[in-house]
């Protein structure tokens, strides 16, 4: 299990070759997560995860020269969860350890499934006798194919922007997959001399090239995510805006006058206002009820402040009417 989990994390790393020219958001590359390579043992002799872990581990070798991805580690994540645990548990300097919620998310997602991979020998007769044998003459050949059906996917939306299979046939001497493989992976990869002499390693080296050749050029659209990420972003502003407008509508009073030059009003920097902005300014009458609560207030433009200087809750404006200003008139955003 845990070499499995070992080359499956290497498999991860694989995404940092998989597109030639990409759109990237911002100054950013796209992010991206592999799954495991899968196959059948129905369809392919001795097939176990080992067997995609090593083809995948020589797909990196080859791929992750393009460097076009953010890679995103997908197999250790408990691994990365026990990081930030000890950091948490305190086994860790407070300034140094790694907090919950920083993982990044995926743009996109590369998926392949093996579905040929292996040798099937025969026998060619060549006909005739051959003295002090007890059979025809003949050789035995060799003919290994390899089929990989890959698939690129929008990780937000699950849409397939691009899906292929590369195939890869050689004819000459065989592999034993069963064997060499063993259930630990380690007889199919570069690092194995035997399987790289034979066809079915020649054979898997050609698929992989053809899985380079056809990914170098893809163009990738934005992703799904950074669609959502930007649509939300574009809601969050709006609704920023509206607030503050609506903030900023809000009327205010006049607190205090000292001066032409010192009029002190309750608007401020919370409500969006800034030294040399103009207010609106009303003179207010009341009129009240027979027990002398006001019931209505009418209001009646006689000029306009600019604000000198702003508080959070206040700030102190000029006056250059003739009006004579009094505590509790309005002002108003222009």
């Amino acid at each position: 299990m845990k070499r499995n989990l070992f080359a499956l994390a290497i498999c991860s790393v694989f995404t940092a070759g998989i597109a030639g020219r990409v759109l990237a958001q911002g100054n950013e590359l796209p992010s991206l997560i592999v799954a495991p390579f899968s196959g059948s043992s129905t369809v392919i002799q001795y097939w176990q995860p080992a067997m995609g872990e090593g083809l995948c581990e020589m797909l990196i070798t080859e791929l992750t020269k393009i460097n076009k991805f953010q890679v995103l580690e997908t197999t250790q994540l408990e691994t990365l969860k026990d990081e930030i645990k000890m950091g948490q548990d305190g086994w860790v300097e407070p300034t140094e350890k790694v907090d919950k919620g920083g993982f990044a998310a995926a743009d996109f997602m590369f998926t392949a499934k093996v579905t040929q991979f292996g040798s099937k020998e025969t026998k060619i007769g060549l006909g005739g006798f051959v003295p002090g044998s007890l059979g025809n003459l003949g050789v035995k050949q060799s003919v290994s194919n390899v089929r990989i059906d890959w698939r690129l996917v929008d990780a937000a939306n699950r849409k397939v922007l691009k899906a292929g299979s590369a195939v890869g046939e050689q004819k000459g001497m065989g592999f034993n997959i069963g064997v060499n493989v063993g259930g630990h992976g380690g007889g199919i990869g570069f690092d194995n001399k035997e399987f790289m002499d034979s066809a079915l390693g020649k054979a898997t080296v050609a698929a992989l090239k053809e899985i380079t050749d056809a990914v170098i050029p893809i163009t990738l659209p934005e992703s799904g995510r950074h669609k959502q990420k930007a649509a939300q972003a574009g809601k969050e502003s709006a609704s920023a805006n509206a607030a503050a407008e609506a903030l900023r509508a809000t009327p205010g009073k006049v607190l205090a006058v000292v001066g032409k030059d010192a009029v002190i009003v309750s608007l401020g920097a919370k409500q969006g206002f800034k030294a040399g902005d103009k207010l609106n300014l009303y003179e207010t009458s009341d009129i009240k009820d027979d027990k002398g609560a006001v019931v209505y207030t009418e209001e009646k433009l006689v000029g306009e402040v600019v604000l000198q200087s702003t508080q959070d809750d206040r700030s102190k404006a000029s006056y250059s009417g003739d009006r004579i200003i009094k505590a509790g008139w309005t002002v108003k955003a222009k």
